[in-house]
């Protein structure tokens, strides 16, 4: 049982001493700045470019409705969606700048969504932009790394430990007192620095959905920060001296922030690698003109569907029917084209959640790649919520194209006749699209493998801290 009074006493020493020696002002000094530079520009990022897809947005909402044209022409001629920016992206952009922005709806063919900004990248962008989520990820650790590594050594070495230990006070609550007072050192300048992060939901009330999200990306640091400090007072009370602490301590950081990650994730991609975009989008041609299964060709189709149509409506020819040809014969190559999209993007789709999947697990072994992974998680910067919003833009394409192959289909105009248009009467009626990001619940669910890696992470620590601290007897 740890003796509250000693290990508050410890904590007192660690804080007071970290005033006076103005660890603690250098510290703070050093994390604001960058918290600070990387919120701030996170924040221009985020409003520079929501300007220019709301500009986009209504530029091509404008040209669509002002047309006059065949409705299937204007299938082809399509419109852009854009990809709605989180409020918390500033903090943690995640894999946003690498997924792209805009989704094309064009009649026949099924698009990705594309125009990644890392395919117009500047300097910045290849060279590593300046986040909160870096900060915290890597330069914070490191940080506490250098503060934690001599917490124990030094004492070994001033011969001070030997005084506590005759004085009774037990190993483990001198471990304990020092990673509760080094945390409590961090908590003074992480604390104030979350508060003006919170800042921007003063001025914008954003929903309960992204305070809760915030409050869960506050939490998930506070909790990785905690775990950052007992591995450095545990590698502190391993080592015998302050130079093979500092050794051991920096090797753990490059090792889990650095070469860890890409190394696993070169592995994750040669155990399950992605089909190239050209080897994807020459299967989804193939399955549509050789047609899936036993399904024939898309002229035997066509042939077949026709058959169908006219002994439907008991006619002789698609001229003698009372309903476009046309329209119907798109319709249903567009079905068509739909549920090829679906067997081989889904094949992708798959492959990359089996990544995802594998990271997570990874980070039963590297705290960093949880936080990382959880982060992105709870700010909407993840794959998982590009592909929510790749799902929604895909079903309203489908809806959309339908909707101006049935209006030609029922349009009473001639088969293989393209006279018939439409105009902005028309066009305005469509509906527009909206897109509402997945509940707060998804993100848990997305990432609930890095979740638990991190509390794994504390209930491992806590239970070896009283087992490393024997060694100071």
């Amino acid at each position: 049982m740890i003796t509250r009074n000693s290990v508050l006493t410890i904590i007192k020493k660690e804080y007071l001493s970290a005033i006076r020696d103005k660890i603690v002002l250098v510290l703070a000094c050093i994390a604001w700045l960058l918290i600070g530079f990387g919120a701030f520009t996170g924040w221009l990022h985020l409003k520079k470019s929501e300007i220019q897809k709301q500009r986009a947005a209504s530029l091509f909402q404008q040209e669509w409705e002002e047309q006059h044209a065949n409705p299937h022409s204007a299938a082809h001629f399509g419109t852009y969606l854009f990809k709605p920016g989180s409020l918390l992206s500033m903090y943690d952009n995640g894999l946003n700048n690498y997924l792209g922005n805009s989704y094309r709806v064009e009649a026949h063919i099924q698009h990705e969504v594309n125009q990644s900004e890392a395919e117009a990248s500047d300097s910045q962008l290849r060279f590593g932009e300046l986040s909160v989520a870096l900060v915290f990820q890597l330069l914070i650790p490191l940080l506490i790394l250098l503060i934690t590594f001599n917490t124990i050594t030094h004492e070994r070495e001033g011969n001070t430990l030997r005084v506590l230990l005759i004085q009774g006070i037990r190993p483990s609550q001198i471990v304990w007192g020092k990673i509760l007072g080094i945390y409590t050192i961090i908590l003074t300048v992480i604390f104030p620095a979350l508060l003006l992060m919170a800042s921007p939901f003063l001025f914008k009330m954003p929903g309960k959905d992204i305070l809760l999200r915030f409050l869960l990306f506050s939490l998930s640091y506070l909790l990785f920060f905690f775990i950052v400090v007992c591995i450095g007072v545990i590698i502190s009370t391993w080592n015998k001296t302050s130079n093979g602490a500092l050794v051991t301590a920096l090797g753990c950081w490059l090792f889990w922030a650095v070469l860890m990650p890409r190394g696993v994730a070169r592995l994750i991609d040669a155990s399950d690698p992605l089909p190239s975009r050209y080897e994807l989008s020459r299967n989804i041609t193939r399955g549509n003109q050789l047609g899936m299964g036993n399904d024939g060709s898309s002229l035997e189709r066509y042939k077949k569907y026709m058959e169908q149509t006219l002994k439907k409506y008991g006619v002789d020819s698609a001229s003698q029917l009372p309903i476009n040809f046309d329209g119907l014969s798109m319709q249903y190559g567009e079905d068509y084209n739909a549920k090829v999209y679906e067997r081989y993007a889904g094949n992708v789709e798959s492959i990359i959640k089996k990544q995802q999947f594998h990271m997570e697990q990874v980070g039963l072994l590297n705290p960093f790649m949880a936080i990382q992974q959880f982060s992105m998680g709870v700010t909407g910067t993840d794959y998982f919520h590009h592909l929510y919003f790749h799902h929604h833009a895909k079903k309203y394409r489908d809806n959309f194209i339908r909707t101006l192959n049935m209006e030609l289909a029922n349009s009473g105009s001639k088969y293989l006749s393209y006279n018939y248009k439409v105009g902005p009467d028309f066009f305005k009626k469509m509906k527009t699209f909206s897109y509402t990001p997945p509940a707060f619940e998804n993100a848990i669910c997305w990432h609930i493998w890095a979740m638990i890696s991190l509390l794994l992470w504390l209930v491992i620590l806590i239970i070896i801290i009283p087992l490393v601290a024997k060694r100071l007897k």
